[in-house]
């Protein structure tokens, strides 16, 4: 059994995210080398790119560097420029397994030291040609995410390049991985039904279950995981990197990182779990003594030639930033130079032993071993190891390419040693019994940390002295520990970076962002989660564009409703961006739908930039409009003017949350961005839509009630040109009236509850119709009062009421009625002197019938046939001055601003001056035929002694509520087709730019030069010929897309050559030719020399 001894780093990176070129190391800007879907070997080497950082490798270890062109292989922010050239893991340390070699070190550099796949048994490696032997990548979004991005990256083309045949292999390398996750290897994954056997779960359709209850594969919740595993006991290839032989060290990678939009999204976390195998000949007393990890990397920053380096020996955070105010590669983005580095999140685990008080380990008085002491706790797997603890970066240390102090020697075992001197925080020189410290310039003092002021406040020892800005290298390492034979390291880095408005900016930022990965880390990356993003329809119209993001029921409940403890779901937000890679913070919010609470600005805790301070700034802004799931577009929000027909757009919704609670570290999540690519065009070749987006439909009611039905079209494209009908019913189990929507016999909707106006009016989108549907129902309220006659002296006490300022309602809202909502009728109670009538009187607080007693006032139904004399009845409060055995308003005292209580009611039975036992035998309530209830007072200081007179009359009117008897239709016009309509339509085909003068507004690259065809139909083929006749490029296409774009190119993919071209179009689907004249003028290009 293997002994367990851990250690973790961390590489991370924050900031933005742009399009733009490759950079070359030696020359400035290069693209990376194309590569056809059908070349490109899967598990050989892979990218990490799933939030604002990208990263390539390769299953023989190597790291950060682009095995498309040799160049930088960091990139961030995503698709901007690089900032790490190549990175990699050293270790090194005295072998005692009988070797006469005892100094050994082996890992990455500029060499790789180590071959893919694990060590078997001692000595025997796997078979590097197994197809097993390979990089394993998964992604938990594979199935429904919007690939194209991703490979754009990983086959090194541009996004325009990227084929339906590319997207449909990386998603099948994606399934491919997750069905075949090497957990038999030592890949971790979620053993969620504690078998300890990967058992993955598929629906229908092949894709992943991820309910949380399926095993999955990955580790720490990462979006995106990658696994794979290196072994050093290859000799030529051990030999060549430092000309150490080989230790017998197998190398687990898991790398993984998070589609996030706070601080995790900026990071890339590499764990290492080296286990010590041995080579053929090593003894089972074998043993590594000081032995020590180190995260090497070159950073090139942009321009190599103007870096610096620096530390923060308290974060274990080893970093890079520019040395001037600018950076050449960067300004063509707009951005100040970002910062970059590592964070030893988790250094290697070490005993830590009980000590006497004069500093001697104690020891077991039975076994003899040294006492562990249970205080001290390591962070191991996610976990915690009491006796243990974890190291730190123990030295850090920096030197610049072409200085006195250089990069080890190659190949020669002089590179060991010069290697294990850096490995212990001293210069690369090659004796390692003398070796030589560095020396801080600003205390004369010896330093095993390089570069540990802080240049944010320019104290302590910044990089430029003694040297200038220059191409710099950065080494973190960890250490002493010691490995037995068997025993395992587990090693975990974070490659981090920040974007701010200046370059020490970004320092502070970087520094911000690591002690929020370091807590996260520490958690076992319990961290709250993000809304889920919404599941957005894209539909692209003449000149605008519908963002649809209501029509999955699913994902709604899914963003709406699952939240992390302690966070609620708040709103929307749409997003346009600048670059299909741009983030969120370079683009421009185009709309926000949040939940109509009272929430709009949500503050949160972040690094003011200007200032360096921390401070409370504004993170979300709603304006409580209101949840909408849709939107139309038709201006462009980045560069003006309205949307163009056949351009590309790029445009994101996210959702985002809250905090529930006060004084909590995180206030609000926001969703990664799912990205959307649109381009406006017309309906498709002969076709006319009936009905425009978001325009309203008219609808016929049949009925009395003042309900009503909104039907909006969202998608003109989905119409069905029928009739609809919605009818009302009443659900048997809760009494509520419901709504349907049929259409030709056919049930479309059942059983859904109407909104009232004090909800938030969210519709029900159909999307299989293209439009959606409020069905609003009056409220159970009345919909006015109104007093008739001289001056008015009765108010209301406001118990909630809809009418006489909150002091009356329909009786169902008051004790409750026996009469449907759907028979209330208006009333009224008119006040006289002389006309009085015989009323039910009640005693409060038991509300027991007392009497039938003459009141001064009679009250009547309204019917569409006049009004009807109707019974009254009222309360009288036990102890209240007004208690006199008729109906009359308390004028003393507390009772007056309380009418003493003497509530009214109108009920439905026709008049009878003799009682009825009814009413004798029953209290005020939802067995009694309550119209209205009222809880009067006298108004102000009048007196109803002195104003009471014959002719005033209180009217009660409630809505009208829908009921069965009301029907609502409407009718759509469904999208036609028409001959005239394909000719006219097809006239219009034609190319643009034309003439081509050696460039093209749309191209977004120097490297990246099109043509456009438009107003195509659905099937074409494009035969291109210059004016020999001979035929240069075919191209075709079999979708809805009416554009399709030729790169200037032939056959064979050279750049055509300045002309004129003749165009035949074929469109077999409509019997129709037509030839088109192109004139290409090149631009001038001339050969770099590197």
């Amino acid at each position: 059994m293997r002994t367990i001894i851990a250690a973790a780093v961390a590489l991370a990176v924050g900031g933005l995210a742009l399009a733009g070129p490759a950079t070359a190391r030696s020359a400035g800007p290069r693209p990376a080398a194309k590569v056809a879907q059908d070349e490109y070997v899967f598990g050989e080497r892979s990218l990490m790119n799933i939030n604002n950082m990208s990263m390539w490798f390769q299953s023989n270890g190597s790291s950060a560097n682009n095995p498309l062109n040799s160049n930088s292989g960091v990139t961030f922010p995503r698709s901007t420029d690089q900032v790490i050239y190549q990175d990699g893991v050293i270790w090194g340390g005295l072998v005692q397994d009988g070797d006469p070699q005892v100094l050994r070190v082996g890992g990455q550099t500029y060499s790789i030291g180590t071959v893919p796949g694990t060590i078997i048994s001692r000595g025997v490696a796997e078979d590097r040609n197994d197809p097993s032997v390979r990089i394993y990548r998964i992604r938990r979004d594979y199935a429904i995410a919007d690939l194209r991005l991703d490979a754009s990256e990983l086959f090194g083309k541009g996004l325009s390049s990227v084929t339906d045949a590319d997207i449909a292999a990386l998603r099948g390398q994606y399934a491919k991985d997750w069905r075949e996750w090497p957990t038999a290897k030592g890949a971790p994954f979620y053993d969620r039904d504690g078998d300890g056997v990967y058992t993955p779960q598929f629906d229908g359709n092949g894709n992943p279950l991820l309910d949380g209850t399926t095993d999955e594969p990955g580790v720490a919740n990462g979006d995106m995981v990658a696994w794979f595993a290196i072994n050093d006991l290859d000799v030529g290839t051990a030999t060549q990197l430092y000309g150490s032989k080989p230790i017998g060290l197998e190398t687990q990678i898991t790398i993984w990182g998070y589609a996030r939009t706070d601080a995790l999204g900026d990071v890339i976390f590499k764990k290492y779990q080296i286990t010590y195998e041995g080579t053929a000949t090593t003894p089972d007393d074998a043993v590594i003594n000081d032995m020590y990890i180190a995260q090497w990397s070159d950073p090139d920053l942009g321009d190599a030639g103007d870096d610096f380096a620096g530390a923060d020996i308290g974060l274990s955070l080893g970093y890079v930033y520019n040395g001037q105010t600018q950076d050449s590669h960067y300004t063509s983005f707009g951005l100040a130079p970002p910062a970059a580095g590592y964070d030893f999140l988790q250094g290697p685990v070490v005993p830590v032993f009980l000590t006497d008080e004069n500093g001697a380990t104690l020891l077991d008085s039975v076994t003899g071993d040294p006492l562990l002491d249970l205080t001290s706790e390591a962070i191991y797997n996610f976990g915690r190891r009491p006796g243990y603890k974890n190291l730190p970066m123990t030295s850090y240390v920096y030197f610049a390419a072409g200085s006195a102090i250089g990069d080890p020697e190659l190949g020669a075992y002089t590179g060991t040693e010069e290697w294990y001197n850096l490995l212990r925080g001293f210069q690369p020189q090659p004796d390692i019994n003398n070796p030589v410290p560095f020396t801080n310039p600003i205390t004369g003092e010896d330093t095993k940390f390089t570069l540990d002021g802080d240049p944010t406040r320019a104290t302590g020892w910044n990089d430029g002295i003694p040297l200038p800005a220059g191409d710099r290298r950065i080494v973190l390492d960890t250490g002493p520990f010691q490995m037995a034979l068997g025993d395992t390291q587990e090693v975990v880095v974070a490659l981090l970076g920040a974007v701010s408005t200046s370059q020490l900016g970004s320092v502070a930022k970087l520094k911000f962002t690591d002690q929020f990965v370091q807590d996260a880390y520490n958690s076992a990356f319990e961290v709250p989660s993000a809304p889920a993003p919404p599941s957005v329809n894209v539909v692209e119209l003449d000149r605008s564009i519908i963002l649809d993001w209501g029509w999955d029921p699913t994902t709604i409940v899914e963003t709406e409703t699952v939240a992390s403890d302690g966070f609620a779901f708040e709103g929307y937000n749409v997003y346009q961006l600048p670059a299909a890679e741009s983030s969120l913070a370079q683009g421009t919010v185009v709309g926000t739908f949040d939940l109509i609470n009272g929430v709009t600005t949500i503050l949160g805790i972040a690094l003011d930039e200007d200032s360096g301070i921390v401070l409370d700034v504004p993170q979300q802004i709603g304006i409580d409009v209101g949840i909408k799931r849709n939107l139309k577009l038709t201006v462009d929000n980045i560069r003006g003017g309205p949307l163009v027909n056949g351009q590309e757009y790029y445009f994101a919704v996210t959702a985002y949350n809250k905090a529930t609670g006060e004084d909590v570290a995180i206030t609000t999540l926001e969703s990664s961005p799912q990205l959307l690519i649109v381009k406006p065009q017309e309906p498709p070749v002969g076709t006319r839509f009936g009905e425009q987006p978001f325009e309203s439909l008219e609808s016929e009611h049949v009925g009395a009630s003042e309900g009503g039905v909104t039907v909006t079209v969202i998608n003109p494209t989905m119409i069905t040109g029928s009739g609809y009908d919605v009818t009302f019913s009443v659900d048997d189990a809760t009494g509520e009236t419901v709504w349907s929507l049929e259409s030709g016999g056919t049930m479309i909707v059942e059983g859904a509850a109407q909104i009232s106006p004090t909800d938030e009016q969210v519709p029900i989108y159909l999307s299989d119709h293209g439009f959606e549907i409020l069905v609003a129902g009056p409220p159970a309220a009345l919909s006015d009062w109104e007093w008739e006659g001289p001056e008015r002296w009765i108010s209301g006490v406001d118990w909630g009421g809809s009418g006489l300022f909150g002091g009356a309602g329909i009786g169902p809202n008051f004790f409750g009625s026996s009469i449907g909502l759907a028979d209330l009728k208006p009333v009224e109670i008119e006040f006289s002197r002389s006309v009085t009538s015989m009323a039910y009187l009640y005693n409060r607080p038991g509300y027991g019938y007392v009497d039938f007693v003459e009141v001064p006032l009679t009250a009547w139904v309204v019917e569409d046939g006049g009004r009807r004399q109707v019974n009254f009845a009222f309360v009288e409060n036990e102890g209240s001055v007004s208690q006199n055995g008729t109906w009359d308003l308390a004028s003393e005292g507390d009772d007056r601003n309380l009418g003493g209580r003497e509530y009214m009611f109108v009920l439905d039975s026709d008049y009878s001056a003799t009682a009825l036992d009814r009413y004798v035998n029953d209290t005020p309530g939802g067995t009694m035929d309550i119209h209205a209830a009222v809880w009067p007072k006298l108004r102000g200081s009048r007196e109803m002694t002195e104003l009471l007179v014959d002719g005033q009359i209180l009217r009660l009117i409630p809505f009208k509520i829908n009921t069965v008897d009301d029907v609502f239709s409407f009718n759509t016009i469904g999208a036609t087709t028409d001959p005239s309509f394909i000719k006219e339509d097809l006239a219009k085909i034609n190319v643009f730019p034309n003439p081509y003068y050696g460039v093209n507004a749309a191209e977004t690259s120097r490297y990246n030069h099109f043509v456009t065809f438009s107003h195509l139909p659905e099937k074409v083929k494009i035969r291109i010929f210059d004016l020999s006749g001979t035929m240069v490029r075919v191209l075709e296409k079999d979708d809805t897309d009416q554009f399709l774009q030729w790169e200037l190119d032939n056959e064979n993919g050279l750049p055509v050559a300045t002309g004129m071209y003749l165009v035949h179009i074929d469109m077999p689907g409509h019997n129709k030719t037509k030839i088109l004249k192109l004139a290409v003028i090149g631009e001038q290009q001339f050969l770099e020399n590197f």
